[in-house]
């Protein structure tokens, strides 16, 4: 196979551009997420709106994926990105919510703990706080948040807490969804969904045994 040709010099220009601005978009669309695979930033400049004929950023990128990838290792090598394996960021970037949404993150936070073992379903909470479901993905992904079933989610310390006392409700007698419910006050289906992820994480976290 031959080997491919040079990179126009003005292609290699205009695609450092997109692909820097197309990572500052998706950086912005999901601020808790530390990097982004570098197929989603290609996706992303080339699913960028196109400008109207004549402005100057109408001009298409014309280069192959595979053009694209050499142009984002070039971007690695002069310090424009950061990569960790398939994954880049732009150097001056902190996983991190705006302020505005940090505080309304944090209301609905406080609002689960409030709740204790038997929280409200987190999808309206987050709605009437102006919380989009990307956002509350974010927190699932970034750990801030539990999820244990559809619609339940604990902080995690709270799932941390909750977690400890099932473990001590297994160690005075038979582990059941009847036990569970009385001794942490919750309805059936929390203390069902609550002991049904418990056992799940003790099996991820139990090491297999040879065979």
């Amino acid at each position: 196979m031959a080997e491919p040709g040079p990179i126009d010099p003005f292609q290699r220009r205009l695609a450092e551009g997109r692909l820097l601005a197309a990572l500052r978009r998706l950086h912005r669309r999901e601020p808790l997420r530390s990097d982004m695979r570098v197929d989603a930033v290609i996706a992303e400049l080339r699913n960028a709106p196109r400008q109207p004929a004549g402005h100057r950023g109408s001009a298409p990128v014309t280069l192959d994926d595979t053009e694209l990838r050499s142009v984002v290792d070039d971007l690695v090598a002069s310090g424009a990105l950061v990569r960790a394996g398939h994954r880049v960021r732009l150097p001056e970037h902190e996983p991190t919510l705006d302020p505005e949404m940090r505080v309304r993150v944090e209301r609905l936070l406080a609002g689960l703990r409030e709740a204790g073992a038997a929280p409200p379903r987190i999808e309206g909470s987050a709605s009437r706080l102006g919380i989009p479901p990307t956002v509350l993905s974010q927190l699932r992904s970034a750990g801030e948040l539990v999820a244990i079933a559809p619609g339940i989610d604990y902080p995690h310390d709270v799932w941390v807490g909750l977690r400890a006392r099932v473990e001590a409700i297994a160690e005075r007698g038979p582990l059941t969804v009847r036990r569970v419910r009385e001794q942490l006050r919750t309805p059936r289906r929390h203390a069902e969904a609550i002991l049904d992820f418990w056992r799940a994480e003790r099996r991820r976290r139990s090491p297999r045994r040879g065979g």
